[in-house]
């Protein structure tokens, strides 16, 4: 089962990844290929480290698993938030960290109901 978990999770990453490459092709933003791309692969780096600490060893504990989730979302966060820090500090333009960070916000958003829903669902076969 964690393996088409993992598998669902970053099929929802992808989606959200094409989506974001096709928004930022459009006349609405004014990142150059580069910076998306820059925000792509740091982003993309990320997730997967995220999606090894939910899903690499894991087991049917629910305390543990409760415990590696908190433990994802933080290194999630401080990871989005020190890229940026370190891109604030160099004078990069404010478009970058904020699409950096609006990509953070719906990957992490995405992520949390998708884990939430499969929570749910797991519930709904032991009562």
């Amino acid at each position: 089962m964690k393996n088409k978990s993992a598998l669902k999770i970053s099929i929802l990453y992808s989606i959200i990844y094409v989506c974001f490459y096709v928004f930022s092709e459009t006349n609405y933003t004014v990142l150059s290929q580069r910076d998306t791309l820059f925000c792509m692969g740091t982003s993309g780096f990320i997730s997967i480290v995220g999606i090894l600490i939910l899903y690499l060893k894991k087991t049917n504990d629910p305390q543990a698993d409760t415990f590696r989730l908190l433990i994802m979302i933080t290194v999630q966060l401080l990871s989005y938030l020190s890229i940026c820090l370190a891109l604030i500090y160099t004078n990069q333009r404010d478009s970058i960290v904020l699409h950096l960070l609006g990509l953070a916000l719906v990957l992490i958003l995405a992520q949390t109901m998708f884990i939430v829903n499969q929570l749910k669902t797991a519930n709904k076969f032991e009562h």
